[in-house]
């Protein structure tokens, strides 16, 4: 194991070397190129009639370093490039101008917006380390889902004002959870299968006050809670 354990360091080595010196290489080749080095803040690129269809840009009127596309009428259709922090950015618009797909990449999170931003579209990226995809409108997102850190699924649907109206998740024990909340984004209800029992959990918005339960071996039960959620009294099948 310990001889194993070196070549696999020497094997790494190896690559790192000869990566540098793959890169020392280019290095020294673009030095040598001399005069074949085209040097310019802006290329136009025409078509046989003469009309602009692509530009390679330093940096472009929005700030980017580009190489950015044209139609024959002169409408501008997409665009790819890095940004002043050196982000990529990437955007296709439609032929009268508005942007149908665009991506882009931040630190670690990527984000890609498929349809119309100033209607309904689709999110599709990476947050954080977790990926999410979303149904857009304008600058809401009613509909999301995402992984929580255990992998488990997560649906979510949010109302007018942003605040989760329901959810809809699968636990790190793969018990499935249903969530109803109010208006304020205050859980109300949930609702799920644990180890074989089903549960109905009816809050306060802070803590569970009426639990209904049916048990594994089929027996049904009614709990209340407090104001403090504390059980109070618990009733069971057979019980007065």
């Amino acid at each position: 194991m310990e001889r194993q354990g070196w070549l696999i360091v020497a094997v790494l080595m190896a690559s790192m070397m000869g990566g540098a010196l793959s890169n020392a290489w280019l290095t020294v080749g673009l030095g040598a190129q001399g005069g074949d080095v085209l040097t310019a803040s802006q290329v136009n690129i025409v078509d046989s009639s003469g009309r602009l269809r692509a530009v390679i840009a330093g940096e472009d009127e929005r700030g980017l370093t580009s190489l950015a596309f044209y139609g024959q009428d002169g409408a501008f259709r997409g665009v790819l490039g890095a940004d002043a922090n050196g982000d990529p950015v990437l955007q296709f618009n439609n032929a009268a101008g508005f942007s149908r797909l665009s991506a882009g990449v931040q630190d670690d999170n990527a984000l890609v917006t498929v349809g119309d931003q100033g209607a309904g579209h689709v999110l599709v990226g990476s947050l954080g380390g977790s990926p999410i995809v979303g149904l857009a409108d304008m600058q809401r997102t009613p509909l999301r889902l995402t992984l929580g850190q255990g992998g488990q699924p997560q649906v979510s649907l949010f109302n007018g004002a942003g605040q989760r109206s329901l959810g809809l998740a699968v636990g790190a024990d793969d018990a499935p959870f249903v969530s109803l909340f109010d208006g304020a984004g205050a859980q109300r209800v949930a609702i799920g299968a644990v180890e074989g029992a089903t549960l109905i959990n009816l809050g306060d918005g802070i803590r569970p006050r009426l639990v209904l339960g049916v048990a594994d071996n089929g027996l049904p039960s009614v709990g209340f809670y407090d104001e403090e959620g504390t059980l109070v009294r618990s009733v069971a099948a057979g019980e007065q």
